[in-house]
């Protein structure tokens, strides 16, 4: 299990995070368990995580590895919220981005973020897309990572960052830290979201998994979400694909 457990960490050793003492640790355990093959075990492993996640909802993918960091910079004070989900197959995940983006606003609204990322992290190529839910978002993500944008700039390309904590947190908060300032008069759309109007949460009594879910949400069954930051327009001037979609800035 412990030899499991560091191969999962590490993404099979190959991970920003890995030691000289997991390698080490790792041999040890190898030996004392009689594994042979540990590409093997690694990939058995990983193949099971990712059939698992499959099968979750958006709200377990969205909530499932999330972690919260607080911010007091000069032009920025708020709670940024990051998630993460490591797949072999990041096509499965990305194909529901129309699940998650809606649940990432809710979850967003519910948890007094400013700003909420998830990012979807390939643990076999090493790479990783970022779903982006708002035009705060956008802004961060662009002025930090500044990677391609497609999907109607919901969706962005991380490249080889793998790990929130050694590719992506430093990022974000270095950024913050050199002077980066929420878009004043972002454009939130003609729903203003409430907490009593993104329903509620509960066990899916269906779901064979027992998956919890989101009902009575407004936000469910609306189109995508899309935003605009052009050049030479003010930060503030996103715009949505769809009126009735309410975003959060």
């Amino acid at each position: 299990m412990l030899l499991c457990a560091i191969l999962s960490d590490t993404l099979n050793l190959l991970g920003p995070t890995t030691t000289d003492w997991d390698r080490l640790m790792v041999a040890v355990l190898a030996e004392i368990a009689t594994v042979d093959d540990i590409q093997y075990l690694a990939s058995q492993q990983f193949k099971a995580k990712s059939r698992e996640l499959a099968h979750m909802s958006a709200v377990d993918l969205v909530n499932g590895d999330q972690k919260s960091f607080s911010f007091a910079a000069s032009g920025f004070k708020g709670e940024v919220g990051f998630g993460v989900v490591e797949t072999t197959d990041d096509d499965i995940i990305m194909d529901r981005a129309s699940e998650l983006l809606p649940e990432m606003v809710a979850c967003k609204k519910e948890k007094s973020y400013d700003c909420l990322f998830l990012a979807v992290v390939n643990i076999v190529k090493l790479r990783s897309k970022l779903l982006i839910c708002g035009p705060t978002e956008l802004a961060l993500a662009k002025d930090a990572f500044g990677g391609g944008l497609m999907e109607d700039c919901t969706v962005m390309d991380l490249g080889g960052r793998v790990s929130r904590k050694k590719d992506y947190i430093p990022v974000l908060t270095r950024t913050i830290k050199n002077g980066w300032t929420k878009p004043s008069g972002v454009h939130r759309g003609p729903s203003q979201v409430e907490l009593s109007e993104l329903g509620h949460l509960e066990v899916d009594p269906v779901d064979p998994y027992g998956n919890v879910k989101r009902t009575g949400s407004v936000l469910q069954g609306k189109k995508g979400i899309s935003f605009s930051l052009k050049e030479g327009e003010k930060a503030g001037d996103a715009e949505e694909s769809n009126e009735d979609a309410p975003t959060i800035d």
